[in-house]
Parts: C-alpha cells; structure tokens; sequence
C-alpha cells in the first residue's frame, strides 16, 4: 500500500492523511458480452473501525477515484472507514477496457449508464466479499442515476439490502436537457446522428458545441476545467475530462435511462436513503433531489438533506466548510444504524 496523499496533496491541509493508505485491485465485471477486469482503489485506515461499515462510491461522467473518489475517499477512511471507488469504463484507469472506439480515425468514449450500473454492482459485491458485510453506497451526481438502477435490481433480486444509499445531487437526466439553448432541436440533431458520430462532450452554449453530451451552466464552467483537471493531474491521469468525443450512442441512450420512473414498493425492500443535494446548485436544481425524495419507497428521514450554500461540484474541495459540513452528515447518519 502507499501513502493515499501522492493521490490527493490538498486533503492532508484539512485531514491528517498520513493515516490512510491506499490500495489497487481489480474486480470482474460480467458484462452481457463477457467479463472483464476492472481497476479499483480502496481507501485504508491506519485503524480501520470495526463497527462501521464498508462504504463504495461511484461517480458520473467521467467521474471515479481519479475525480470525487480521492476527496471522499480520504476523508472518509480519516473518520475510520474503508473505501472502495473506481474509474468508469472508458476513463482514466479503465479507459483501455471497454466504451474507448476508434472510427474514421478518431478516439471516441462511450458512456454507457447501463455498464456503469453493472460495474457498480460488481463493486458493491467485491467490497461485500472484502469486508464481509455489505457495503453503504454514496453516489455523486450523474453516479446517482447509475447507482439509482442498481439499488432497483438488488431489490428485485431480493437477498441482502445496503444498510444505506447516499445519493447526492441526483438529476433525471432527461430534464438536465433543460440547460440547452435549444431542447428540442438539439435533441432532434442528437437522436438522428449514426451511434458511432462524434460529438463534444459538453454544452456549453456556443454554436460549435450545441450538439455536446452534457450541457453545463455557467456557475459549473467557471470552474469545472481548473478543479476537476487538479484532480485528474494529482492522480497521474489524462487531465480531465479525459476525452475528446463521446459518441451519439451515449446522449441517445442516456436521455432514456429513468430507474426513477422503475422504483416500486411492491418490488421489495428499499433500503434506507440520505438524499443529499446542494442547496444552490446551478447544474442540477435541488427540486430533482426533492422528487426523488418523495418517490423514493424506503426509509428517507423527514426530508431530503439540502445542504447550504453548497452548489455543484464548487464546494467538494478538503478545505471548504461545507464540504465538511457535509461529510460529518453522512459520517452520522452512518453512524445512527450502527
């Protein structure tokens, strides 16, 4: 193991990180194709806490341990708990293995939430296997929509249920759209491109990227390149996004993917829920983290943790206020089932 700081020099100025190491393995996906081996990172505590439970945590696009993984990661195994997080396929340290193509001569990503969500399961289940207990999953942003449908198959397959699902700043991705100069003729041009056409990863307003995957707002531009690239070089991985095109097959697919709209009682037992959204996120809003409260069928509290002067992704640096603000939220609702 090494000294989990060479992954992320800004947590040690808010943590002690010369108690946590880290750790590579790898876990086997079974994909509909084949199986395949993915690489993976736990985060260690020096003295890990027995009574606490092991915690997984995914991210979005682009998103994993070479993003929000390391920050969570740390300062989750500095309270005593061990941390299990990954790069999704196509990315960073799981780029060569599954949704990087080439065609026509360029490099292209393929996001694909129903790979994602089969490779959470397959983590949830490798960190199962570690600890031997299940693990609490804590999901950022678009990793919410992947971890959302996971949570909906391990109902349906009954057996045993995470002792907690943290969902934080959940959109359904179809109203993300909503950021678009125009919705609906961006969606028409998107929907009738080939699946393996090129188009920019982002939205952001301008002419030449009308056609991007993922629209973003102007508060999350202003800092997206500068604190998520941080991350990426910190970790000795493609500087972020890490990617130059993503296929049409990804927003083609991505606007149908909806486990909100699968989420039944009658399925089964949910497992208990903290629903965490920032409470002036631009990129996306808090009434999306407010729907899923109220159809969310299991134990959720009172209401949906809104978190103050917390946007998107602008605050989930060591040092801020919020930032620990919020981990200590989790860290005692975790600590409320022991």
């Amino acid at each position: 193991m090494v000294p989990a700081q060479r992954l992320l020099t800004q947590t040690k100025r808010a943590e002690n990180m010369s108690k946590v190491s880290l750790e590579e393995f790898s876990f086997t996906v079974d994909y509909d194709e084949g199986s395949e081996q993915l690489k993976a990172y736990r985060f260690i505590p020096e003295t890990p806490d027995a009574s606490l439970p092991p915690v997984v945590f995914n991210s979005g696009f682009t998103g994993g341990v070479s993003m929000y993984g390391q920050l969570v990661g740390n300062a989750l195994a500095a309270r005593g708990y061990t941390v299990s997080t990954y790069d999704v396929t196509g990315f960073f340290t799981n780029k060569a293995v599954r949704n990087t193509i080439t065609s026509v001569g360029q490099t292209l990503t393929n996001v694909s939430l129903e790979d994602q969500t089969t490779e959470l399961l397959a983590l949830i289940d490798a960190a199962r296997q570690h600890a031997g207990r299940m693990p609490v999953v804590i999901s950022w942003a678009m990793g919410s929509v992947a971890s959302l449908a996971a949570v909906n198959a391990m109902v349906a397959a009954g057996g045993e249920q995470l002792p907690l699902y943290v969902p934080m700043n959940y959109t359904n991705l179809r109203n993300l759209q909503g950021l678009r100069a125009d919705i609906e003729g961006a969606d028409q041009a998107l929907m009738a491109l080939a699946e393996d056409a090129g188009i920019p990863p982002f939205d952001t307003g301008t002419e030449a990227t009308k056609l991007g995957y993922y629209p973003l707002d102007p508060n999350t531009q202003a800092y997206v390149n500068e604190q998520l690239g941080d991350y990426t070089d910190a970790a000795g991985a493609d500087h972020w996004p890490g990617c130059a095109l993503i296929t049409a097959k990804s927003y083609q697919s991505y606007v149908k993917f909806d486990p909100e709209a699968e989420l039944d009682a009658s399925k089964g037992t949910y497992p208990p829920a903290l629903i965490v959204h920032g409470a002036i996120n631009t990129l996306h809003m808090p009434e999306e983290s407010q729907r899923l409260f109220a159809a969310y069928p299991g134990e959720k509290g009172d209401a949906p943790l809104i978190v103050e002067n917390m946007e998107h992704g602008q605050q989930m640096v060591a040092d801020s206020p919020v930032y620990q603000g919020l981990i200590a939220q989790v860290d005692a609702r975790i600590r409320s089932l022991i």
